[in-house]
């Protein structure tokens, strides 16, 4: 199980950072249950075609456990201890990164206007 290697297989831009910290934040929430893409693009109010990818580096990286393919058929998330650490760390990190960049933009927006 690593969250590290499912990351890797990610796009490494904003918007997919986001998507999968709100993917990996709703798993969190709903540890051991079965969810699937549907329910967490609802949830979550991203389109499927950004929750689809993001499960399926999960599975492959052995975060979450699927019935088949992560795209199609429900997941669940029961982290171990060290996986729950690595998905902290991620959650706190990408968090700080979205707030520094608004403390940015608002104090350019006082200085410049908008």
């Amino acid at each position: 199980m690593s969250l590290k290697r499912a990351l890797a297989a990610l796009p490494d831009d904003r918007d997919s950072i986001r998507a999968t910290r709100e993917v990996v934040s709703y798993l969190d929430r709903h540890r051991g249950e079965l969810v699937d893409a549907a329910r967490i693009s609802g949830a979550v109010g991203l389109a499927d075609t950004r929750v689809e990818p993001v499960l399926g580096a999960l599975q492959e990286g052995y975060v979450i456990e699927c019935d088949g393919d992560a795209r199609h058929d429900r997941c669940s998330y029961l982290p171990d201890a060290v996986l729950n650490l690595e998905v902290r760390h991620f959650l706190q990190a990408s968090s700080d990164v979205d707030a520094g960049l608004k403390r940015r933009v608002d104090r350019f927006r006082g200085t410049f206007g908008r």
